[in-house]
Formats: C-alpha cells, sequence, structure tokens
C-alpha cells in the first residue's frame, strides 16, 4: 500500500517445571501475521459462541460474522454501507465510514484483484495480462489493456504488488479497496489475510464514527517515531503526520516515550528464549511484569491490534512457565478477544488460541486431578 492507496507513483524501489515440559509444544507466535493451514490438513471450525446482535444490526465479536460461510460475509455486514471511498486532501484516496462502527465489525471482507501463487510469482505480469480489462485498468489507471504488457507498465505492477500485497509468504493478493485505506501510527483497523476463506478483511479495532477516516498501519507499535518513518518513506514514499509522529505535541511527547520503553520490552522478550529461560530478565516473575507493562503501554498508546494480543499471549506463557495455570488461563482468554475482534473467529490465528487455551484448561485440569 502507498499510504495505503493503490497508486501509480508507488516507489519501486525481520530446569523447566512438569508442567511445561507437557506444554511445550505451544508456539509463542511473536508475529501479527497468520499461518497458512499444513497441505492436506484442513483447520476445525471452531465456534466462537452464538451470534448476539449489538446496535445498527452490527454482530458482536464473540461470535463476530463468521460463519463456516464466510465467503458471504461481506453481503451479510453490508460493508458497502459501511464505508466508502473517496479522495482526501493531501494522501490521494482515502476510506472513510458512513456509519457509526463498533469494534469487532468485519467492515471489509474482499477477494483479490490480482492472486498469484507464491510458486508462480515470477509469472505476475504474465497473470495480470490474464485479467479482465476493468480489472486492469483498477491496478494501473492509465494502462490500455492489451495482450502483452510494457516494460512501464510491468514496473507499475510490480511496485503496486509489493505495496499493496496482502499476504505475507511470497504469495501474491492485491486487494483494491483494502489497497485505499490509508497508514496511521494510531491505527482504528487491523486488515490480514485469511487464510480459511481466502480473502483479506478489514476489522475495526475501536469504535469508528460516521464520516472519520478508515486508517490501518504499515508499522509496529513498539517502533520509535525515526524508524518508522525511515520505514515509511523508504517502502510507501510518503511521511506520517499523525498525532503520534507530532514531536512537538504533549501526546506525541508522550508517544515517543511510551514506544521507546515498548521497544526496549519487545527486544528484551526476544531475546528471552521464547520466554522458556530467564534471557536477560532476572527471573520468570521479572519477564511477566515486564510484558504486562508493554500491554497496558499499548493500550495507553491506543493500539488494540495483534501486537496487544501477542503481549497478552507472552503473558499466558510465562504464567505456564510459572506453573500459574489459572492466570495463564486467563491472559489467553484476553488474547483470544483481541484476536477476534482484530480479524474475527474464523480466523487461524483465533482457532489456534482456542487449542492453546483448551490445552492449558486441561493441564489444569491434569494438576488438580494429582493433588
Amino acid at each position: 500500500m502507498d499510504g495505503g492507496k493503490i497508486t501509480e507513483d508507488t516507489p519501486a524501489s525481520a530446569d523447566p517445571s512438569k508442567d511445561l515440559r507437557d506444554f511445550q509444544d505451544l508456539a509463542i507466535d511473536d508475529s501479527t501475521d497468520e499461518k497458512p493451514a499444513p497441505k492436506g490438513k484442513k483447520r476445525k471450525n471452531h465456534r466462537g459462541g452464538q451470534k448476539k446482535k449489538q446496535k445498527n444490526g452490527q454482530e458482536s465479536i464473540g461470535a463476530a460474522a463468521e460463519s463456516s460461510k464466510a465467503n458471504d460475509g461481506a453481503k451479510r455486514n453490508d460493508p458497502e454501507q459501511m464505508y466508502e471511498v473517496k479522495e482526501t486532501k493531501n494522501k490521494g484516496f482515502g476510506v472513510f465510514a458512513t456509519r457509526d462502527i463498533l469494534r469487532g465489525t468485519r467492515i471489509m471482507c474482499e477477494a483479490p484483484l490480482l492472486y498469484v501463487e507464491r510458486h508462480k510469482a515470477p509469472y505476475i505480469p504474465a497473470y495480470f495480462c490474464k485479467l479482465p480489462p476493468k480489472s486492469q485498468k483498477k491496478l494501473i489507471p492509465s494502462r490500455t489493456p492489451c495482450v502483452k504488457s510494457s516494460i512501464g507498465d510491468q514496473l507499475k505492477l510490480m511496485a503496486i504488488v509489493k505495496s499493496n500485497n496482502c499476504k505475507k509468504d511470497f504469495t501474491v493478493a492485491v486487494c483494491y479497496n483494502i489497497g485505499r485505506v490509508n497508514h496511521s501510527c494510531l491505527p482504528n483497523v487491523y486488515h490480514t489475510w485469511n487464510d480459511i476463506i481466502g480473502r483479506a478483511t478489514a476489522h475495526a479495532v475501536q469504535d469508528i464514527a460516521a464520516g472519520q477516516e478508515i486508517l490501518t498501519t504499515y508499522t509496529k507499535g513498539y517502533q520509535p517515531r525515526a524508524e518508522r518513518q525511515s520505514l515509511l518513506s523508504g517502502r510507501w514514499g510518503f511521511q506520517c503526520d499523525c498525532e503520534a509522529c507530532n514531536s512537538s505535541s504533549a501526546f506525541g511527547k508522550a508517544s515517543e516515550k511510551r514506544r521507546k520503553r515498548l521497544f526496549k520490552i519487545n527486544h528484551a522478550v526476544a531475546l528471552h528464549d521464547q520466554l522458556l529461560t530467564t534471557g536477560p530478565f532476572g527471573s520468570a516473575a521479572e519477564a511477566l511484569v515486564a510484558v504486562i507493562e508493554s500491554a497496558k503501554l499499548l493500550q495507553e498508546e491506543g493500539i488494540h491490534n495483534m501486537e496487544l494480543r501477542v503481549a497478552y499471549e507472552n503473558a499466558a506463557n510465562i504464567n505456564v512457565n510459572m506453573s500459574n495455570l489459572e492466570a495463564a488461563c486467563e491472559w489467553q482468554e484476553k488474547a483470544l478477544e483481541v484476536a477476534a475482534a482484530c480479524a474475527g473467529t474464523d480466523n487461524v490465528i483465533y482457532h489456534e488460541g482456542q487449542e492453546t487455551l483448551a490445552r492449558m484448561r486441561q493441564l489444569m485440569s491434569q494438576r488438580k486431578a494429582r493433588r
């Protein structure tokens, strides 16, 4: 995404306890990317509970709008009525809410205009030429559809793919509307690729008022301002001017202090040997204090996306390390709630989080039975 929009100007240019040994197969997810299902294996379709309706007909995050017929999610949530694409003052096109949207609502559920599997990535231009003329014009507005594309068109196409790809495993999935969602270091939506339904989704991570711009983020919450700006200018060709990037405002100064602290905690946790040894911390208890602090800092900063889920899961796993299984379950439940709000209950990360919580509860039951 270039400033959140598909454009032709996109630059072409990371001794354990018995309970822990029983639990060692649990993965510590330190990314916000979904994991594809292994070949030949279908993921279980876990349910997040019965659907609950909220005002304006929006569904609660407990069930979100994700059933096994998730491909109908766009129709079910009427995303056409939730947002509109229009020009902004200084960022080209942007996406704006057309009504009040509650946290956890699936705003977008979009099939890609261009989808190329990773082993066929060298043939992206050929796949582009096979698209209907209307789709080609959406990706490259100045292009005259033809059988063969020019070198200039191919360079534009590869720049657009690089900046707007919704997948992270070298597979190409470029979506038109999600590609127009602009960036903010203080996002109000989280967008990701959903391998289960084969679509890109965008969910509100906080309540959004009618008329408010819908904004995602291309950076990490723990990155200091200079690092964020360097990434944005180098890859997407723009400088962010959100409130967190305003170095002269009170919020901007407080934001930078929080993010620098988050950076230190994140680095220490990364060196913590997947939280199974003390690493840079003096003890597991000290590590737990640090990850709980990171969760609080993210909330103070207004970041309620998958980074918050990771902080909660880290706290859950440290509690497993300390044999505090009841507390571990509580933290894992918090992580699940964030995962549902960010990506829905038909999402791989949500399913894996459910399986993790089930193992924690099973271990807790086994320990109680041994007493």
